[in-house]
């Protein structure tokens, strides 16, 4: 009797095995490869695939943008009215930098999160770009807010990522002093907007 129970566990072995391995490949991420615009992956959903000329496009390898689900849409002020950041560029690659650059110039005020009416009394202490940096969703931290061109491809692909209302949407870059970059996701215009204005900010990763 103990010997066919033993024979009986050698012969589920592989099978179990064989379950594992069945298990294993259908929770494996999709390969880069695959993706396609409009698609689910890495905690957000695939916005655009950069192609030959884009800056982004990386011989050989499918590199591109992920948005985050709609769900994770939230509203804020740019930040500070009325003091310039500096230094913010509208092209892409640089919508990392822009928002951890307005971070730092928002933390570097004297106790702006809680005097925020030293820049402007329409100031409220919300900042976009510190929300943003404070993202976590689908397990990924790098999350950032477009810049202007990073912006672009989003209007371009909206109707395939889908979730976006006809409102105005916050991008990373600074207009001068008073005014950061808009986007119009009813005309793609890109427009100048006082940073006390509260806004859409869907946020943005790289793969």
């Amino acid at each position: 009797m103990l010997k066919s129970v033993i024979l009986s566990s050698k012969s589920v072995l592989p099978f179990l095995v064989s379950l594992f391995i069945i298990f294993s490949s259908c929770v494996k991420e999709e390969s880069p490869e695959n993706v396609i615009v409009g698609e689910p992956y890495q905690g957000g959903v695939v916005a655009h695939i950069f192609e030959p000329g884009e800056e982004g496009f990386v011989e050989g390898k499918k590199t591109g943008i992920i948005i985050a689900p709609v769900e994770e849409v939230f509203q804020s002020q740019w930040g500070c009215q009325g003091t310039a950041v500096g230094g913010t560029s509208p092209e892409v690659g640089f919508g990392r930098s822009n928002t951890e650059l307005v971070l730092a110039f928002h933390d570097a005020l004297p106790d702006y999160y809680n005097n925020p009416t030293q820049c402007h009394p329409e100031n409220d202490g919300s900042v976009a770009a510190r929300v943003t940096l404070d993202f976590n969703v689908g397990g990924y931290d790098d999350w950032f807010m477009p810049s202007q061109e990073e912006m672009n491809y989003l209007y371009k692909n909206r109707d395939l990522i889908g979730g976006f209302s006809s409102v105005e949407y916050w991008s990373s870059c600074e207009s001068n002093a008073s005014n950061a970059c808009v986007m119009s996701f009813v005309t793609g215009e890109l427009l100048s907007k006082p940073k006390s204005e509260v806004l859409n900010v869907r946020v943005i990763r790289f793969f």
